[in-house]
């Protein structure tokens, strides 16, 4: 007897096993990977592209591939806590912090924050939204009632002063 489990023309355990491993493979995370085979599979379901009853598991990989390269997007928008605020390494290994360490993260941070809140208020705002609440300049713009350019250089103003301020800091330190 075939224990085969179909499910809307997709061979689930080959989902689950070969599709899931190449998946993980590309993320080097298990939790993501299993979210992004969770969201392919609806993507797959909702679709209503001839190709997914053509060639299911074709469609399949190629939804998943979009999540991963979608994935990436999205992780690029996320700066490392060591990279953003300069620690070593050493740092983050050890158990506590000294005074000093603590001293210097809230000093930048300090800094950070002053540099933010000398932005414009709508600057500000836009870049909230966009590297910290994770919206698409897209949804910003309909949000807000401006255009994407508006909002591209709303965004590019807040790098820029904050990476100037970087360089600043680190002439300092």
């Amino acid at each position: 007897m075939d224990k085969t489990m179909v499910w809307c023309g997709i061979n689930l355990q080959w989902a689950y096993t070969d599709l899931l491993s190449y998946i993980r493979f590309k993320v080097a995370c298990p939790h993501l990977a299993k979210d992004i085979l969770h969201d392919a599979l609806i993507r797959y379901t909702i679709s209503g592209s001839a190709n997914k009853d053509a060639e299911p598991h074709a469609y399949m990989r190629s939804i998943a591939k979009n999540l991963i390269v979608d994935s990436y997007h999205h992780a690029q928008r996320f700066v490392s806590l060591e990279a953003e605020i300069g620690l070593n390494r050493e740092w983050l290994d050890t158990p506590t912090l000294s005074v000093e360490q603590l001293s210097d993260i809230k000093q930048r941070l300090e800094m950070i924050q002053q540099i933010l809140e000398q932005l414009p208020p709508r600057c500000r705002q836009v870049f909230w939204m966009y590297r910290v609440e994770g919206h698409t300049q897209t949804e910003i713009a309909a949000a807000l009632g401006i255009s994407k350019n508006m909002v591209e250089r709303h965004v590019m103003r807040a790098i820029i002063d904050l990476s100037s301020a970087r360089e600043l800091i680190e002439a300092n330190v």
